[in-house]
């Protein structure tokens, strides 16, 4: 992140690039912005004044729920709200969007890190969004002992925040994963069977 923030001017600018060119048909308002990456509401209409000049996107409508006081209670009702989306007429939204995908080769000892402090992690796999595989079930998949369910989960949700994309996980403990491939298990099969790359593997995955 450090590399591209210097070569793109700031984090935030990464994280909202990646934001919309990995969710090219998605309307963002500018609180789910701040909440995806991070940033102050200021900082995020910044930056999304310069990409608008410069053609990346364009003005959309988000239908977002609000509550609203109707006598004594407060309900949620949904309302269209000011967002933003990818204009993919943008010449450069291939190869951005290319360019992004392999960048994130940079991060992967990073993306272990994090995952390591959950607890006693076996295997890190990553597919879909990661190798720019759309078709993937699972974009990460987790082996791990006493893993804090809880903490791995921010830990992903952090991940998002610098991918710019929901992240589809799924995390099995190591008698389960053993189970699981003794019974030809989908799941298994999904990931393994298909495009995707080992970062961590002290189970023997690789030769599975």
């Amino acid at each position: 992140m450090v590399i591209l923030s210097r070569l793109f001017g700031s984090e935030l600018r990464v994280k909202m690039m990646r934001l919309f060119l990995f969710n090219p048909d998605r309307a963002f308002d500018i609180d789910c912005l701040a909440e995806k990456t991070g940033a102050r509401p200021a900082g995020i209409k910044r930056e999304a004044a310069g990409f608008r000049r410069i053609g990346l996107i364009k003005p959309a409508k988000v239908l977002k729920l609000t509550a609203v006081k109707k006598g004594k209670k407060v309900v949620e009702k949904k309302k269209r709200v000011p967002g933003l989306v990818l204009d993919q007429k943008f010449k450069y939204v291939r190869a951005l969007t290319d360019f992004f995908v392999k960048t994130h080769s940079l991060e992967n000892r990073a993306i272990v890190r994090r995952i390591e402090k959950a607890g006693r992690i076996k295997a890190v796999v990553i597919a879909g969004i990661f190798i720019g595989d759309q078709d993937s079930r699972l974009d990460l998949f987790v082996v791990g002992d006493n893993v804090k369910s809880s903490f791995l989960d921010r830990v992903v949700r952090g991940i998002e925040s610098d991918m710019g994309k929901d992240i589809r996980y799924a995390v099995l403990s190591s008698p389960d994963y053993a189970y699981r491939v003794s019974m030809n298990d989908k799941l298994i099969r999904d990931v393994l069977d298909y495009p995707h790359t080992i970062l961590l593997d002290k189970i023997g995955i690789s030769s599975r």
